[in-house]
């Protein structure tokens, strides 16, 4: 199978790479529509190198594939492919989905067969945006998408505790990190329960998203739930994380346990934070070490329970090539057809 890939390739970069991967895992034969310095330079809002370097570059890397390739200059989005009798298939990013179905389109006009399609997953940098030679140009990524600025986080909570959580997590996952407390809006009561818990972490974290540039808004809110075995009601924090491009990943941590008398005041309307603070004669224990700190008696605090559920709504973004759909690259041939 002899297929066909096009780009202007000014900088190799990691969406790049899985590009070519996917070509020459699926073709015995890869065709590489390069644009030419003209056309390159009317779509890029930056310096673009010339032709022949960017092919020379290509050159090189493309032969640590092992398979046959040719590199053809095209000077306009259709390249070779709308009119070329040898190619069999195309490989594309999702932004570049249209202008694949435009090819086939002129291609059925001209009497030839439809291309089949193969479409790779977005490659996402640290800010969940995708990865460029033009980010890369203008400095704001390095080629595997690492910001080469601080990550803004803005975290939904009026609790010091929560915020801390957030940036020990953060930096341990991403490195520089720069955190906000943002006042929190949601329409949660005071003593969640059950679903509204998970509902007041989602408003939480867009809210915060959206009153501030940050390239991640963070929710926490803990709740009560009821454990239908258990027929008990176990304490669990759960975290929602939305970054800029609308992404939504959420986690939560351990439950526990608490005495009946706090379980009885809730019930009747009261607060776990303010009955707590009644018992514990700790004046809002929550922003302190937390009722899971005296409870514990100090094995763990409201600091590192919170972590944890932070850092589970982060696993699907630590190991996000297995969690994003469409991580393997996907035939769509028969849409093309």
């Amino acid at each position: 199978m002899r297929v066909g890939v096009g780009g202007t390739f000014n900088v190799i970069h990691k969406g790049h790479e899985l590009l070519f991967e996917t070509a020459f895992t699926v073709g015995d034969t890869v065709e590489v529509g390069l644009t030419s310095d003209d056309f390159a330079r009317s779509q890029k809002g930056v310096p673009v190198a010339p032709y022949f370097v960017r092919k020379e570059n290509l050159a090189k890397f493309l032969q640590r594939y092992g398979k046959p390739f040719e590199i053809v200059m095209i000077t306009d989005a259709q390249g070779t492919a709308a009119t070329s009798k040898i190619l069999d298939a195309i490989v594309i990013s999702p932004e570049t989905r249209s202008n694949a179905d435009r090819i086939n389109e002129l291609r059925t006009r001209s009497g030839l067969r439809p291309l089949q399609v193969f479409v790779i997953r977005d490659v996402r940098g640290d800010d969940a945006q995708r990865i460029s030679a033009s980010r890369v140009v203008r400095g704001e990524i390095d080629k595997d998408g690492r910001l080469l600025r601080p990550i803004r986080v803005a975290v939904g909570t009026a609790n010091r505790v929560k915020v801390d959580a957030v940036t020990r997590v953060f930096t341990q996952v991403f490195g520089l990190v720069e955190v906000e407390q943002v006042e929190p809006m949601h329409s949660v009561s005071k003593q969640p329960m059950e679903e509204d818990t998970i509902t007041g972490a989602i408003e939480r974290a867009r809210n915060a998203l959206t009153a501030s540039k940050a390239d991640f808004g963070v929710g926490i809110e803990a709740g009560l739930f009821f454990n239908k075995v258990l027929k008990k009601h176990l304490d669990i924090q759960y975290c929602a994380i939305v970054d800029s491009s609308g992404r939504m990943t959420v986690g939560h941590g351990p439950g526990f346990e608490y005495p009946p008398e706090v379980i009885r005041a809730v019930l009747q309307g009261g607060t776990v934070g303010d009955t707590m603070s009644l018992i514990t004669e700790i004046e809002e224990i929550g922003h302190k070490m937390g009722s899971i700190g005296y409870l514990s008696d100090g094995l763990i605090d409201r600091t590192s329970l919170t972590e944890i559920s932070v850092l589970m709504a982060l696993v699907p973004r630590i190991r996000r090539e297995l969690y994003e759909e469409d991580s393997q690259a996907s035939s769509s041939a028969k849409a093309s057809r």
